[in-house]
Parts: structure tokens; sequence; C-alpha cells
């Protein structure tokens, strides 16, 4: 379970800097700039995620996602698994719009024409007014109500505007074929105990992707706990192309 100690202290640690890097996810500033051709840090870092996740997947959900982290800590409270399946299309609402949006203010406005990480961002500091804090608690509302209600990383998997990118990312490496960081498993070793679908914050069925050889689920955020929790060692890291 070491692996799971230094996960959990990435995510607490996340999590406790979220003061200063809330806006650097903000699905806000990067309309803000979008209308003033500014590249913001939130851009860069949503496609810093794109990229990245053809290669590693949503590793940043499951090791460093402030709100994750947050959420998490809700399974103490309400450890029931969260609803997938056509819910999870509930974030492409959001997203889909919000970039169609962004779209049509870079086109209006003639593109972008300056790069500034800290548009927005005085002295590189989310919280830096006070006025800022209601976005905060806001925002920490809003991630705590909604797993509260409806389960593990339920905002996750219905609201999260930077989960889409990751997605993107993944089906475009398979798309491609190429290498990247998963999953694998021999289905040859499953005791079926299914502590694997107990332990994922993502409420996925783990022992039927290992039976079924299925292990490319995207929303999986490589956590590892399905690893970690498996007695007869069936499932292991790779990095690699996927094999169906």
């Amino acid at each position: 379970m070491k692996r799971q100690k230094i996960r959990n202290l990435l995510l607490l640690i996340s999590f406790l800097l979220f003061p200063i890097t809330q806006f650097y996810f903000s699905p806000y500033i990067i309309i803000a700039g979008a209308f003033e051709g500014v590249i913001t840090g939130s851009f860069i870092l949503f496609s810093l995620m794109f990229l990245g996740s053809i290669f590693v997947g949503r590793i940043f959900c499951g090791w460093v996602a402030p709100c994750g982290s947050l959420q998490e800590m809700c399974c103490s409270v309400n450890g029931n698994c969260a609803k997938g399946g056509k819910l999870n299309l509930i974030k492409y609402f959001i997203w889909i719009p919000w970039l169609l949006i962004i779209a049509g203010a870079v086109v209006q406005y003639g593109g972008y024409r300056t790069i500034n990480p800290l548009f927005y961002i005085e002295n590189g500091i989310s919280i830096s007014h006070p006025w800022a804090y209601i976005i905060y608690y806001g925002v920490i509302i809003l991630f705590v109500t909604i797993p509260l209600i409806f389960g593990k990383r339920a905002a996750c998997h219905y609201i999260c505007w930077m989960s889409p990118f990751m997605i993107m990312g993944i089906k475009l490496r398979k798309f491609l074929h190429l290498p990247g960081l998963h999953i694998v498993c021999d289905k040859t070793k499953c005791k079926s105990c299914n502590l694997c679908s107990k332990a994922c914050p993502m409420s996925l069925n783990v022992k039927e992707m290992v039976l079924t050889g299925a292990f490319d689920h995207e929303e999986c955020i490589l956590c590892g706990k399905c690893i970690d929790v498996c007695k007869s060692k069936t499932l292991k890291f790779k990095f690699g192309k996927f094999k169906k």
C-alpha cells in the first residue's frame, strides 16, 4: 500500500495548494482570454492535460487533481458507487458549448495574439482578494455536494470540464495505436473476490473488466487501488500499446 500512501500525500498537497492554483483550472479565465486574444494559464494547462493523456491517460485525475482528493474524503460519508453509463455524458453537455464559446470568441476577435499564464491571476495566486473566496468555496461546495449525494467521485463523472480533454487524448492514442500507460490483467489468476471493484474510486466494475479483458475504460484514473488490493496479483501497470 506504499503506492497509495504516496498518492494520497500528493492529492493532499495538491488540495492544500488549491487556493494558489485554482484559477489555472478555471473554465472562465480561458473564455475571458479568448475574447482578448490571450493564451491563459488554463489554456496551457488544459493543452498539457490533453497531450499528456495520450501517453499517461488520466493519471492527473488519480494522483494530483485537487478536487479529486476532496471527493475521495467524501467516500467516508457516502461510499456508494456513482452511476455511470449515460450519466457520464452530462459533462459533455458542459464541455462542448464551452469549447464553442471559446472558438467563437477566437474567431470573432482575430485569434490569439499573446501568451500570459498569469492573465487575471494577480501575483500568480488565485485567492489574492476577498471576493475570490466566493469562487473558491463555491467550487469546494460543488465538488463536495455532488459526491455526497451521488457517490464516489460523482463530480468527476458528471461535471468535470477537464476530464474530456484527457478522454480525447486517450481516444487519439487508441486511434493512432500509440503506446501509453494503462492497466493490464491476467484473468487466469482472478479469484473473483471483487475487492478491485469495491476499491475503485470511480465505481468501475473492475472484476468484469478483468474477466472480459476490456481494460481500457476511459473513466479509469490509473490510481492503482485495484492493483494494490488484488491478492492474486492479477493486475499491473504497463506502458505500451493496448492489446485487446
